[in-house]
């Protein structure tokens, strides 16, 4: 391979990687695998909603709606570990991916990570 063709690889390849750090909870796994990433809204164990938001049964915005957790209002959360799951739009961010367990005395579920603070 040539010089050239060389640079322009590396190039490419560190454009790649600084896309794929700019954007965390954005990309999934190649093989559509569950992945969990770290999320600094559930540190220590719980997380403030920034605004209202839906606590559905699984880590989709078309799965069943649980309740919803209103802003300001603070629930427990499974832990520091963000699930990739299925796509959403909501709270600032476009194409989101990363969600969570929350939970209280009465309800149990997953949240978008992006509305959590």
């Amino acid at each position: 391979m040539g010089k050239i063709m060389r640079s322009r690889l590396t190039v490419t390849l560190a454009a790649a990687a600084v896309v794929g750090l700019a954007l965390p909870g954005v990309a999934g796994a190649a093989d559509g695998s569950t992945q969990v990433r770290s999320n600094t809204a559930c540190n220590d164990g719980k997380a403030t909603a920034a605004e209202n938001v839906a606590i559905r049964t699984s880590a989709s915005p078309t799965a069943a709606l649980v309740t919803t957790a209103l802003k300001g209002q603070t629930w427990a959360c499974a832990s520091s570990d963000v699930i990739l799951g299925s796509r959403y739009t909501a709270c600032g961010t476009s194409n989101g991916n990363g969600w969570f367990r929350v939970y209280n005395a009465n309800y149990e579920g997953y949240t978008a990570s992006a509305c959590w603070g």
